[in-house]
């Protein structure tokens, strides 16, 4: 029996240079990482060297967890690598990213939205050609008005921010896990996550 059309993709959006690391930019592969390590699961590059990947198998499907290595303005070309050798539909594709017309500490869980300017979807919309695969959307704060929306995705989190980013990353676990099980449950526990408060 082929389970193939029953795995679902996890990607976690990122740039992996060095200089870009705890970035707001790349809270969807910190987020994807923490996943992994909760679940005691080894990710390898791949040899396209596009993307390193991890394999899982949880109760309803197979997993599979790919980190593009390319920039995330590229990022479409690490899931076509992957999708080359793996037949995954586009509605069991979770991508885990940024987004700076959320709130901090927002979440929200959907399919079929727009790219919201984020050139890491917009590639990997252009080369699946479709929209309608699902995004945890990570909500790290708009750019004070002095500040270029792409320098302030390149940058860190204030100090103030840390421990609640925190929390982020492990409700944003969470919810992952209940998307491999219960998606309706995911995208309410996603909605409903708040911040007490940022002093």
């Amino acid at each position: 029996m082929n389970l193939e059309n029953n795995k679902t993709l996890l990607v976690g959006l990122w740039n992996p240079q060095s200089k870009y690391l705890k970035t707001r930019h790349n809270i969807g592969a910190d987020i994807l990482e923490k996943f992994c390590i909760k679940n005691s699961i080894e990710v390898k590059l791949d040899k396209s060297g596009s993307f390193k990947i991890g394999k899982e198998s949880f109760e309803n499907s197979d997993v599979d967890i790919i980190f593009p290595m390319v920039s995330m303005n590229n990022s479409g070309e690490a899931l076509k690598a992957y999708l080359k050798y793996n037949n995954v539909e586009a509605s069991n594709i979770l991508v885990i990213h940024d987004d700076i017309d959320l709130g901090f500490g927002r979440l929200r869980l959907k399919s079929g939205s727009s790219d919201g300017g984020h050139n890491g979807i917009k590639s990997i919309n252009s080369y699946l050609q479709s929209n309608e695969y699902f995004r945890l959307k990570v909500g790290v704060g708009r750019p004070p008005k002095e500040v270029n929306p792409a320098d302030f995705v390149l940058s860190r989190f204030y100090n103030n921010e840390e421990e609640e980013v925190e929390f982020l990353i492990e409700d944003s676990v969470d919810i992952i896990g209940t998307f491999l099980n219960d998606r309706e449950s995911a995208v309410k526990a996603a909605s409903e996550r708040r911040i007490i408060d940022v002093i």
